[in-house]
């Protein structure tokens, strides 16, 4: 009797806040690594507690699920936050920075903090279409404290931290965060568990070579910028998607077709199963032809 109640509580629960069936998993990856994990496809986070303080890998976007993660490593440490880590410049990975201040510093490649800046009235209005219109209530834009060009090694409280730019992919400052010693990698949103990416500030064609760069990582456990936790398949097969849709486009403009055409007709059914499939495919269909035909 006393299971029935509580299993009913539970669905009365989802009824009053649907949300709730929707909230990141926090999952242990390594000795104090940690992986904040979204449901169906949300925005991922990280933190790894060393000695000194918290790293935190991308501080969520909305309000809620910043707090949410500031929670989650309270619960697990009463350790202070002293390094921020921002993947790339998108406001579901750098918006809740606001709730990290008290971190040391605030890390991202160079022309993360550039975009922050430069782009930010129509990134905020691309944050509002995907997140709706009060998902920026009370934001306080936070940039980055410190910057890098190419690599640079935190080594905190017995914790080595390596940050790596390999190139140009979803946008022009994404850098992965690699530990040598757990071999776990977190990729931002240089790659996907079976979700296609939205191309708005992507580069397709210097993406697929960047993915071969991260290859060379010596990481058994890759976590995504989207989606679930797994081995170097995922970036294997992200990236053949990629290729696959290249290829496509490629097809179709030598048969003379419009971009109309193009995003009307073009199907990969390899991929129809995964998340955004309907959305964004038309969408990454144009991205990839105006990159190919330089318009």
């Amino acid at each position: 009797m006393l299971k029935q109640f509580r299993l009913a509580f539970f669905f009365v629960l989802l009824l009053i806040n649907p949300a709730n069936a929707a909230l990141p998993e926090l999952i242990k990856l390594a000795d104090g690594v940690y992986g904040f994990i979204g449901k169906e496809g949300a925005t991922n986070s990280g933190f790894i507690v060393t000695n000194e303080g918290v790293v935190v890998i991308d501080t969520q976007g909305p309000k809620d699920l910043a707090i949410l993660l500031k929670k989650k490593i309270q619960e697990v440490t009463d350790k202070p936050v002293i390094y921020v880590v921002n993947t790339h410049y998108h406001g579901d990975h750098t918006f809740g920075n606001q709730y990290f201040r008290e971190a040391k510093e605030i890390i991202s490649h160079e022309n993360t903090k550039k975009n922050l800046i430069e782009k930010d009235k129509q990134h905020r209005e691309q944050f509002k279409k995907l997140f709706g219109e009060n998902a920026l209530e009370g934001l306080e834009l936070t940039l980055p404290t410190k910057t890098f060009k190419d690599t640079l090694t935190l080594r905190a409280g017995g914790k080595t931290i390596e940050l790596a730019y390999l190139g140009r992919g979803h946008t022009d400052g994404d850098i992965i965060v690699y530990l040598p010693i757990e071999r776990i990698m977190f990729g931002g949103d240089l790659f996907y568990k079976d979700r296609l990416s939205w191309l708005g500030d992507a580069y397709a064609g210097e993406w697929i070579e960047t993915l071969d760069k991260l290859k060379h990582f010596d990481a058994v456990i890759h976590v995504p910028g989207h989606g679930d936790i797994g081995n170097i398949d995922m970036l294997q097969n992200f990236q053949q998607y990629l290729m696959d849709l290249q290829l496509e486009v490629k097809k179709y403009i030598e048969k003379g077709k419009t971009l109309d055409e193009m995003k009307k007709e073009i199907n990969l059914p390899k991929y129809k199963n995964w998340l955004k499939y309907k959305e964004w495919l038309p969408a990454n269909v144009e991205k990839v032809y105006k990159e190919i035909t330089g318009k």
